[in-house]
């Protein structure tokens, strides 16, 4: 999410079964290092934890948690303090959208007013 794709998105395969095998190979084969690269280090020990743990292994989520708030601390934001501005942003996006789709059907003429051009009778020249 941060950096807007993942190494394994958009790989080609002639068959489904194809393309999960390119994507899982190159997950096995992304370092880490490059995965994070530019993020918090934080990020990178997450992941690390993460890849750690055992299929049926519950994960301790007090650990997960901890990650992200010792990155908050280190980067001085208060974990009290729950900042929606994904949410706004969202809410944003869906208000341009909607107000766009609105100004296109009124700039589109009432289907009414095209039936009644359509079955007028014109005058026949004499």
């Amino acid at each position: 999410m941060l950096k807007g794709s993942l190494p394994w998105q958009g790989l080609p395969g002639r068959s489904k079964n194809e393309k999960y095998a390119a994507i899982k190979k190159k997950k096995i084969e992304t370092p880490l290092e490059d995965l994070c690269k530019g993020q918090p280090v934080e990020f990178k020990d997450y992941m690390d934890y993460c890849r750690s743990l055992k299929f049926e292994q519950e994960p301790n989520y007090k650990t997960c948690i901890k990650f992200f708030e010792d990155c908050m601390t280190r980067n001085n934001f208060d974990a009290n303090v729950l900042d929606f501005t994904w949410k706004q942003n969202r809410l944003a996006k869906d208000k341009d959208a909607l107000k766009r789709e609105l100004m296109n059907l009124i700039k589109k003429k009432p289907k009414k007013d095209e039936e009644k051009k359509e079955g007028e009778v014109k005058p026949t020249p004499l």
